[in-house]
């Protein structure tokens, strides 16, 4: 049995790479921003395939762990998507709406790198809020899970599959993981609900800061209400690991390259969650997320990177 479950969106991902510096493009008034009216012309345009749980579950694959994905899609999933990831040994139970189509993340990347995103969420926005794990996994399945990590879906289906987890495993590490959508989909009342059945929560710098700007909690609080760590991501400045004993900094592992952004936290997470799998501290596995990190910023996209030798991996210090 799989002792891993991710659970968060499957996406395609579309990038258009512009000529030029987005923020130049952006009419100046006296200071103030004045209409906008904005084009740009494209070098490329390329696809992907992206979304949280996806990303996350190719770093495992790449891991040599078996994790299982969970998440909703469209008929545009299979066949390639799908095999690409049991290639990697991934388990894949995702729903499948056969009449629409998958999540797409379009974004607009200029020459500094800097981007400009739009969502579609398509059949994940639709369905997931009515969606239940049980559709495709049996509760021995369930039951047989040691670590579950719960991207960012909506607030609801977040809380939804968080307690009906919960309700057939009470045993194992869950790792809430918001991102993004923590400003847009949750209210106190939600955040605390999906607190109350985690271990751990993870964000990054601007998600951690939210936190007390939106819903008047800082990290110590979120210790308080019985979590047993909350991560903080910098990106090149490493990670925060805080627990109720200690505050511990992770420095980020060195890239050879920088390419681009896309995917990386969740290329961290794939590490975290494969060393805690295997027992390791909090620190030696937010190491090792590092270290996946830094493999996916030096390629385009969250799912074209390749790792080292597992004999190398294992010596990282």
């Amino acid at each position: 049995m799989a002792k891993i479950l991710v659970v968060g969106s499957i996406s395609f991902d579309v990038l258009f790479d512009v000529h030029g510096d987005i923020k130049k493009e952006i009419p100046l008034r006296d200071g103030a921003i004045s209409n906008i009216n904005l084009m740009f012309t494209a070098n490329s345009k390329k696809e992907y395939y992206g979304g949280t749980a996806g990303n996350i579950a190719y770093g495992l694959g790449l891991l040599k762990e078996k994790p299982i994905v969970f998440s909703l899609v469209g008929r545009d999933f299979t066949p390639d998507y799908q095999e690409h990831l049991e290639k990697l040994g991934i388990i894949v139970k995702v729903i499948e709406k056969e009449n629409e189509f998958s999540a797409t993340y379009y974004a607009i990347s200029d020459e500094a790198k800097q981007q400009i995103g739009i969502w579609q969420p398509n059949a994940y926005g639709k369905w997931i809020d009515n969606a239940t794990l049980l559709e495709t996994l049996s509760k021995t399945e369930l039951k047989a899970v040691k670590i579950a990590i719960f991207s960012p879906g909506t607030g609801i289906s977040t809380r939804n599959m968080i307690k009906e987890f919960r309700k057939y495993n009470k045993r194992a590490t869950v790792i809430f993981d918001p991102s993004q959508v923590l400003s847009i989909f949750y209210d106190k009342p939600l955040l605390l609900e999906c607190i109350s059945n985690s271990n751990i929560f993870i964000g990054n710098e601007t998600e951690i800061a939210q936190l007390n700007t939106l819903f008047g909690l800082n990290v110590h609080d979120l210790l308080e209400l019985g979590l047993e760590a909350v991560i903080e991501t910098k990106g090149e400045n490493g990670v925060v690991l805080y627990t109720k004993n200690n505050t511990i900094e992770v420095p980020a592992f060195k890239a050879i390259r920088f390419t681009e952004a896309t995917g990386a936290g969740d290329a961290f997470r794939s590490g975290l969650i494969s060393g805690l799998s295997h027992g390791k501290s909090l620190e030696e596995s937010a190491r090792l997320g590092t270290y996946m990190g830094a493999k996916s910023v030096e390629e385009l996209g969250g799912q074209l990177y390749t790792i080292d030798s597992a004999e190398k991996i294992t010596n990282l210090k």
